[in-house]
């Protein structure tokens, strides 16, 4: 028999050290990263789900949120991914019992609806679709697909081994202009053609503040990193990187300076972080999605830019019920 626990701040040293051995689980589940956001931000409803001997078995980072005024029960919105993060030893009949459990509690609090985003399988450490089957076995259809790209890094030999020709061609150019790349501490300078770009193209803004970002690279400093690129000690593009556990390197932040574009100097940060992830041992390089909207808009110049390193699809797909 399971049982469901209620997060509360006294579980967080439990949570992350779970998530941290457990079989599917990035830093994005962990409470170290949830709880950078302000404590007003979301209503958490986060549960722990134990086994008949007490012990941990699976965590579901989750927060309520209001949509056509219905209250959903919805994987952590404020992170790329929330899922269920399983231990080592999860079976088919913990699949099986945890998924009615869950529902059950979430109708005992009155939730309407439920969402739960999964955890690409790209980042598992073991084959965890015990979940997926689960969700479907128990009425969830699917709600969400969208579609990010991703290079398997140890299945080639070297940075140069996918480019197309013109990307070889722009990576020795940016190397005869003077074009560097090197991890870089510069975050400010980094937003600053981050925000802009995003203001100018899309009238948006970054996901997070430059505080944010500084308040996330504290708490992770291992794990954040900011590659970029420099001619003449000017930063003139760049990509932040969240490593979310041992197998990936997340792109999570891309931007270059319009003024520089003739330098294509993007493809020579881009070979650099190849090169460095397969030396590092990483499995994949993630570039993030490409899809807009939930997967009803697709940027095509997005996908060929990345498909031109060898990368190809990785689904991120979100799983909903109606209660």
């Amino acid at each position: 028999m399971l049982l469901t626990k209620i997060y509360d701040p006294s579980c967080e040293k439990e949570w992350d050290d779970f998530v941290a051995n457990s079989r599917n689980g990035t830093f994005m589940q962990q409470r170290t990263f949830l709880n950078y956001h302000p404590p007003d931000r979301f209503v958490d409803s986060s549960l722990l789900i134990y086994n008949a001997a007490g012990k941990l078995i699976a965590v579901i980072p989750a927060a309520q949120k209001t949509v056509d005024q219905k209250k959903v029960f919805s994987s952590y919105p404020g992170a790329s991914h929330g899922g269920i993060i399983v231990g080592p030893k999860f079976t088919t009949a913990e699949a099986l019992e945890l998924i009615p459990l869950v529902i059950q509690h979430c109708r005992s609090s009155n939730h309407h609806a439920m969402e739960i985003k999964l955890v690409p399988r790209i980042y598992h450490h073991w084959p965890s679709d015990e979940i997926d089957f689960a969700l479907r076995y128990h009425g969830f259809s699917l709600g969400t697909s969208e579609l990010a790209t991703a290079l398997p890094l140890q299945e080639i030999a070297s940075a140069s081994e996918n480019l197309v020709q013109s990307s070889q061609r722009n990576i020795r150019k940016a190397q005869r202009l003077g074009v560097t790349v090197e991890e870089s501490k510069d975050y400010a300078t980094f937003w600053s053609i981050l925000s802009h770009n995003l203001r100018q193209r899309h009238h948006s803004q970054p996901t997070h503040t430059l505080k944010e970002i500084i308040d996330l690279t504290n708490r992770y400093p291992e794990s954040i990193k900011l590659f970029a690129s420099f001619r003449e000690a000017e930063m003139v593009s760049g990509v932040v990187v969240f490593l979310l556990n041992q197998r990936v390197i997340n792109c999570f932040y891309i931007a270059s300076n319009n003024q520089y574009q003739q330098l294509r100097s993007l493809e020579l940060v881009f070979y650099s972080l190849i090169h460095w992830g397969i030396q590092q041992g990483y499995a994949y390089l993630d570039w993030g999605i490409s899809t807009e909207n939930k997967g009803r808009k697709i940027n095509h110049g997005l996908f060929k830019f990345k498909e031109k390193f060898g990368g190809r699809g990785v689904l991120r797909e979100t799983y909903c019920l109606d209660l």
